[in-house]
């Protein structure tokens, strides 16, 4: 099984990334379990024209790193991420990615099992989880849990016992819900279902030329039939 782990801070040492890695530990005692971190800072990622050209090609026609981050989390069986707290929101690179990489009208996690990480000096760390869920549920993921930790800047995120305890918990069950192909919490099934099928779909297929790249997705992730 693979799991794709995203720092979206630009800190490759930060306490996102740390927190990451702690959970990338856990991970990598399991053998049937291949994972990597992705650094967002490493690729190049140009802000979304508003052309939706993409709903119609089934690719961007921005010529940088969208796309092959877009197929990575595409082959994955399980995404994590994680993203400081920047203006009481994500940060802005994370944004670009989510407006290029075929997250929602694409259902880009559909089926895969996912883990917000969100990490905050002063307030709103929550309000980063939040987002980050919305974003997996929408794209139909089957949401794990999430990770909100309160740090210092520059000192060790995992600096207490229930902390570094709970962070390997979220690890665990985000194995354990893989491999029990767990379905997930009912009322995140009901809502991705209402969005899905009440907002989405009909929007979709009344112009099916139009969205033709959208309808290619959804064939390939396996939804085409439950869509037509």
């Amino acid at each position: 099984m693979r799991i794709l782990l995203i720092n979206s801070s630009f800190r490759k040492n930060g306490a996102t990334a740390k927190i990451l890695n702690e959970i990338l530990k856990v991970l990598k005692t399991h053998d049937d379990i291949d994972a990597s971190i992705l650094h967002l800072s490493d690729f190049k990622l140009d802000y979304c024209k508003g052309c939706s050209q993409c709903f119609q090609t089934g690719e961007c026609y921005l010529q940088d790193d969208a796309e092959h981050i877009s197929n990575l989390i595409a082959e994955a069986d399980a995404v994590v991420v994680g993203a400081p707290t920047y203006a009481s929101s994500i940060p802005g690179q994370m944004k670009t990615l989510i407006d290029r990489g075929h997250f929602v009208m694409e259902q880009l996690n559909h089926g895969k099992y996912t883990l917000s990480v969100a990490t905050y000096e002063n307030a709103d760390g929550i309000s980063v989880v939040k987002s980050l869920n919305k974003l997996f549920l929408y794209s139909g993921a089957v949401l794990s849990g999430s990770i909100c930790i309160k740090t210092v800047f520059n000192q060790e995120p995992l600096n207490s016992r229930s902390k570094k305890d709970n962070v390997r918990k979220q690890a665990e069950r985000l194995y354990w819900n893989m491999t029990k192909r767990a379905k997930g919490n009912i009322i995140h099934r009901i809502i991705h279902h209402t969005v899905f099928h009440v907002g989405i779909k009909p929007f979709v297929l009344k112009e099916k030329t139009r969205y033709s790249g959208v309808l290619d997705h959804w064939k390939r992730r396996g939804i085409f039939n439950a869509a037509v």
